[in-house]
């Protein structure tokens, strides 16, 4: 049986806490950053939903019919910035480089926070994207 130092073990579960959704992080917020690990399938999405909402069960089903068939589709078809929120460059484009904290969601939910619109209903035309308004 192999022997870990206490340093290994701290190091893996820095690295698991990492990869696990923060407590009132929404599913774009966490999808975004999840990305730069890869993509493949509906992996980050399913983890998100069994971590904080595992009522969603109609993701994996609503999902491909909006356009999202695994996480950079969900990222690039279901979930839009709120180009209100995001910060500027000087020229009045997006900036790339900061992308800002989560706004927060209520538990149980795979709503965006704030920073995100979300698509609903399936047309030809792309559907329609709803901004989250908070009371």
């Amino acid at each position: 049986m192999e022997q870990y130092t206490v340093t290994e073990l701290e190091d893996a579960l820095k690295m698991v806490k990492r990869l696990l959704p923060p407590r009132y992080e929404c599913l774009a917020c966490y999808l975004n950053r999840m990305l730069e690990h890869g993509c493949s399938g509906l992996k980050w999405c399913t983890t998100y939903r069994d971590m904080r909402a595992p009522r969603a069960t109609a993701m994996e089903r609503r999902f491909p019919e909006l356009g999202g068939y695994c996480d950079c589709e969900v990222m690039a078809n279901i979930f839009r910035t709120n180009d209100e929120l995001w910060p500027r460059l000087a020229d009045g484009k997006l900036d790339d480089e900061y992308v800002p904290p989560c706004h927060k969601v209520r538990l149980g939910t795979i709503k965006p926070c704030e920073l995100w619109s979300m698509r609903t209903g399936v047309q030809w035309g792309g559907g329609v994207f709803r901004a989250i308004k908070r009371a």
